[in-house]
């Protein structure tokens, strides 16, 4: 008799399971876009793009929804336009009643500016993705600058990991030795507060402008940044703190186990 009864509850199911997708169907073939709201969800924190170049996006692709019914509307084509933008991370396209198309918008979220060798500019996020520079906001970020010579051209390329990174002969490294460099600085409190800018000199070893004090702090490779960085912090804390911040021109960190400084003249 239980058999019974879940055989007639699963036939029960199906039929109204079968009659709701008829009825969700006929009811959004009758549905007509009447107006598009766009949301850009992070704009709180960064203002890369406007409601009115997410419009300019759909306007170049003669994309106009209004007066549509919502089964001609497809979806995931209006999010590959946007995706286009490099200056977005992820969007949601979705409809409601009574006619609403939403475009929720999310942008990618830049830690560093590079300058590259040539003068070309750009700004890195968390992922290695290459975000144009935007008129409508400058970033208080990281900037990084010198004989930077990408493998790629950084006008086209959307992720720097799309090269392969193995078979690059050494000057070529130098932009991913400078992403794991600025990661680490930014993933520490004290750092990103401390280090301003990141110069890659004509040899490819890393030099770092801080905030406070006249000095530049030769940091050589991109390795050991952790030991490095812990001696560099013990002098501010045991040396610099007590004897003043304008003692030294440079400080060496490129040595093991060593901290080199040369006085001011």
């Amino acid at each position: 008799m239980k058999k019974i009864r879940n055989i007639l509850f699963l036939a029960l199911t199906a039929a109204y399971l079968t009659v709701a997708a008829s009825f969700i169907g006929k009811n959004d073939s009758m549905l007509h876009i009447g107006s598009v709201v766009i949301k850009i969800r992070d704009s709180a924190d960064y203002q890369f793009i406007k409601k009115a170049d997410i419009t300019r996006i759909l306007n170049s692709h003669n994309f106009n929804p209004v007066g549509k019914a919502a089964s001609e509307i497809l979806l995931a084509e209006i999010e590959s336009y946007i995706l286009e933008n490099r200056i977005v991370k992820k969007t949601d396209v979705y409809i409601t009643e009574p006619g609403i198309l939403h475009i929720d918008i999310w942008q990618k979220n830049p830690f560093l500016r590079v300058v590259n060798q040539s003068g070309q500019g750009y700004y890195l996020d968390k992922e290695g993705n290459i975000i144009p520079l935007s008129s409508n906001f400058s970033p208080y970020v990281l900037v990084a600058s010198g004989f930077i010579n990408e493998p790629f051209s950084a006008g086209k390329v959307s992720n720097i990991y799309i090269t392969n990174y193995d078979s690059l002969a050494v000057s070529k490294k130098t932009i991913y030795r400078l992403y794991d460099l600025a990661s680490f600085i930014d993933d520490d409190k004290f750092w990103r507060d401390q280090i301003e800018q990141i110069y890659v000199n004509s040899k490819h070893e890393f030099e770092l402008v801080p905030r406070v004090g006249p000095h530049i702090i030769e940091f050589g490779e991109a390795d050991n940044m952790a030991e490095k960085f812990e001696n560099l912090k013990l002098l501010y804390d045991q040396g610099l703190a007590s004897m003043g911040w304008n003692l030294y021109e440079r400080i060496s960190l490129k040595y093991k186990n060593q901290v080199v400084c040369t006085k001011i003249q």
